[in-house]
């Protein structure tokens, strides 16, 4: 339950972010860029035609071992907010950051205590 509520507070913030930032420029949408369509779609529906959200990855692709282009980390330098999971789904994503001077980050499971994988040869491993 605390990490209902957790995640609900940083989706929280993100509106608020959000709607400052329309406020601020009526003509210019909050630019968020997320490392995986999920977390774009929890964006996209907090935000909604306050921001402009998009991901780095694309559906399907595969989060784990994505190989950020040029491209992404171009797209990425113009926006105002990076949201990413953490708990090492992303293992590319801390290169990627480095890349990037002054886009404020957000993990997103931050604080969240993950649930165990019950088999298989993960099995006692935290599910991102």
């Amino acid at each position: 339950m605390h990490s209902i509520k957790k995640v609900t507070m940083l989706l929280g913030c993100l509106a608020l972010t959000c709607s400052i930032a329309f406020q601020a420029s009526a003509t210019e949408k909050f630019k968020v860029i997320t490392t995986f369509t999920i977390i774009a779609d929890m964006a996209k529906n907090v935000a909604g035609d306050a921001a402009e959200v998009s991901s780095i990855t694309r559906p399907g692709a595969e989060i784990h071992e994505y190989q950020p282009t040029p491209g992404d980390i171009k797209r990425a330098q113009g926006a105002q907010l990076i949201l990413a999971n953490g708990m090492n789904l992303e293992l590319w994503f801390q290169r990627f950051y480095q890349h990037l001077s002054g886009v404020p980050e957000v993990i997103v499971s931050s604080g969240v205590t993950p649930v165990g994988i019950t088999e298989g040869p993960y099995e006692g491993k935290p599910n991102p």
